[in-house]
């Protein structure tokens, strides 16, 4: 079974008031294993995702991208006002390990797709990494799954655009949180435009293409590219231009393709 040490900020929330707190800021509703969930602004855009992991005396751990560690901090800090919670950062006493490709109940599933493994927040330097984030990051793109760690920063994507809503990222009939109106007015009254999708390069544009080419058919951009590895990556797309594109997919004028998310197929 592969392991890999992933880069996170590794966030401690204690307190009589830690349930409720979360729960009204975040985008989804909080389980009694692992949540996968975003703070956003009031305007609906991530400010960082990340997994909540609930532990068994009711306090919870949050782990995210090492870049969203410290504005996600602040943040809850910052919402916290006077509810009983103490925010510790624990990162240099805790790691967050990925397991994929293997069997037994190591961790907790990730609730994003099954294939991508369980995550395992443990004591630091409890384990002996066989990978590398690098291993993880094409391990996830061969699945079509965006991921903050290589693919957005703060306050650029809308759930939505980062596919959280179809990987158990929101709950639309939850209780208030920030950003909420937005997100469900979007969700109620109109159709998803934009999603990331993965790209497959050629041998040949693996040479140039590079995160922010566009992509472009009978020259109209119907995406962005936002991260590459060998001969994969994650774009941005807009659906509706996409799917009235009768011309094949160009990145720097080398043909490419879009996939459908985790099934291989041709959009």
């Amino acid at each position: 079974m592969p392991v890999c040490r992933l880069d996170r900020t590794i966030l401690s929330l204690k307190g009589d008031d830690a349930h409720g707190f979360l729960n009204g800021l975040i985008t989804n509703s909080l389980n009694s294993n692992l949540t996968f969930a975003a703070l956003l602004t009031p305007q609906g855009k991530i400010i960082a995702d990340f997994f909540v992991h609930h532990l068994v005396d009711d306090s919870f751990v949050l782990e995210t991208s090492e870049k969203f560690g410290k504005i996600l901090a602040l943040r809850l800090k910052m919402y916290k006002l006077r509810a009983n919670i103490d925010i510790e950062d624990i990162s240099d006493n805790f790691d967050v390990y990925v397991l994929w490709d293997g069997h037994g109940e190591v961790g907790r599933a990730d609730p994003r797709h099954p294939k991508l493994g369980q995550r395992l927040l443990t004591k630091v330097d409890s384990l002996s990494p066989e990978q590398t984030p690098e291993d993880y990051d094409w391990h996830r793109l061969a699945l079509g799954i965006p991921d903050s760690t290589w693919d957005f920063g703060t306050e650029q994507m809308f759930p939505a655009d980062a596919n959280m809503d179809i990987l158990n990222g929101v709950d639309y009939k939850k209780g208030c949180f920030i950003g909420q109106e937005v997100v469900s007015r979007m969700h109620r009254k109109t159709e998803v435009r934009k999603r990331m999708r993965t790209v497959k390069l050629s041998n040949t544009a693996q040479k140039t293409a590079k995160a922010g080419d566009s992509l472009k058919s009978g020259g109209r951009t119907v995406g962005t590219l936002l991260h590459i590895r060998n001969d994969s990556g994650i774009a941005l797309v807009r659906l509706d231009r996409l799917a009235a594109a009768n011309e094949a997919v160009l990145v720097n004028d080398i043909v490419c393709e879009i996939l459908e998310r985790n099934t291989g197929a041709k959009l």
